[in-house]
């Protein structure tokens, strides 16, 4: 079953503007006919955008492992209210991947051979490339890269666009992460497939990490 962009952003509770970053990104299965994009149905996200999404700075901060140094006491108070709102939350995987979306720009391709980035200093491996999510990611590839150092790695990789058979997720960014990433951005990734076994893995991470306040 297909459906519109129009009614694909009903659906999802989001506007046909992001349906169609959506659909660019990869993460929804669409084809184009005339001017007009046919989305697959079985590909919208199980679940709809909780919230709306916080700002990149904001987002990182509560994907760190500990409050950012500068932030004056009402900041780290509401910061610590967001990371205890993911602890009581009954699907925190949800929750955290709507808050953090704008993290970065997730784009996906297609390579013959991808396995060698992930050894590759300009990109950061996280989600299912990260050997902390416990789930065999076969032949796909995902990590951080930045935004100056995309092209390059595009072409060095040979990366095509990807569609429905895309093997390489990269989060693109301005500044890379931490290696290994803090398990709050791996939780983000894993959450992101909207996939029962990384949603569930998802989930797992967020209360290890708010439980020891570990990374």
């Amino acid at each position: 079953m297909e459906v519109s962009v129009a009614e694909a952003a009903e659906l999802l509770e989001v506007s046909p503007r992001r349906v169609r970053q959506l659909i660019e990104a990869g993460r929804l299965h669409a084809r184009q006919v005339g001017r007009q994009w046919l989305v697959e149905a079985a590909s919208l996200p199980s679940r709809p955008r909780r919230v709306r999404p916080m700002v990149p700075d904001v987002a990182w901060a509560i994907l760190a492992d500990v409050a950012p140094d500068d932030y004056a006491p009402d900041e780290a108070y509401r910061w610590r209210q967001r990371r205890n709102r993911l602890v009581h939350d009954a699907e925190p995987e949800q929750l955290l991947a709507s808050w953090v979306s704008s993290r970065a720009r997730r784009q996906v391709f297609e390579a013959r051979a991808p396995h060698g980035m992930l050894d590759d200093e300009r990109v950061v491996p996280s989600g299912l490339s990260d050997v902390r999510a416990g789930i065999a990611a076969g032949n796909l590839v995902e990590g951080y890269v930045r935004a100056v150092d995309l092209d390059a790695v595009r072409r060095e990789f040979l990366l095509r666009p990807g569609g429905v058979a895309a093997n390489v997720v990269l989060h693109v960014v301005d500044e890379l992460p931490p290696r290994p990433v803090p398990r709050l951005v791996l939780a983000a990734d894993l959450a992101e497939h909207d996939e029962p076994r990384a949603l569930a893995r998802a989930g797992a991470l967020i209360q290890e990490t708010l439980a020891t306040g570990g990374a």
